[in-house]
């Protein structure tokens, strides 16, 4: 095999994993992990049942991969916000208007966030770690440095930093799981979640 036709098969098959995972996302949410099948996925993938495990071997790693890409995706949201060289606080306010405008604009951003949510919070799914420098215990420790830097400058209300980090990432998780069953037509003015960090004494003021 020539490398140029190497490559093609190559770009063949990451092109058709895609296709499978970006599927496979569209199942879980809508039909549950453990009632999703294989050739649910297939179906969706347009693919046949057989081809499906040339490329993934179970439903568990379809979903894992999943979990990995939502994590990943994390990740690169919160370095790019502790790498934007602007006060803590607009670094919050820049990441959750990014996270909102994505929602609100592509639907399979509200998906992975939602997946993310079923998979910390579902007995009916995979046990997965999700901890560790490839789990969403990295960005959440991101995301606490930056509410600490916020709180040592009095940008950011005091109290637990990883409390309010988990506040964040709830209503985060939440707003998205909402949007996507179409229970709120769009996601809400960054504002309004900005309003856990304030300070008690911009509050009074309000």
């Amino acid at each position: 095999m020539s490398p140029r036709s190497e490559e093609a098969n190559i770009q063949i098959k990451d092109d058709r994993q895609k296709q499978i995972l970006c599927s496979a996302l569209k199942v879980f949410i809508h039909k549950g992990f453990a009632a999703a099948k294989m050739s649910d996925i297939a179906t969706e993938a347009g693919i046949s049942y057989g081809l499906m495990y040339h490329y993934f071997q179970s439903k568990e790693e379809i979903y894992a991969e999943l979990v990995k890409g939502a994590i990943e995706a994390s990740k690169q949201a919160l370095e790019k916000a502790q790498k934007e060289e602007t006060e803590p606080i607009d670094k919050i306010r820049a990441l959750i208007v990014r996270i909102f405008a994505s929602v609100g604009q592509h639907e399979s951003a509200g998906y992975y966030f939602v997946l993310m949510m079923g998979a910390m919070t579902s007995g009916a799914y995979p046990a997965l770690s999700m901890e560790g420098p490839q789990g969403p215990g990295r960005p959440f420790e991101m995301l606490v440095r930056i509410i600490e830097d916020g709180q040592r400058k009095g940008q950011i209300m005091q109290g637990s930093p990883a409390e309010l980090a988990t506040t964040f990432f709830s209503a985060i998780l939440g707003l998205a799981s909402l949007k996507v069953s179409g229970t709120i037509a769009s996601m809400p003015d960054p504002g309004v979640l900005m309003r856990i960090f304030q300070p008690a004494s911009q509050a009074k003021t309000k």
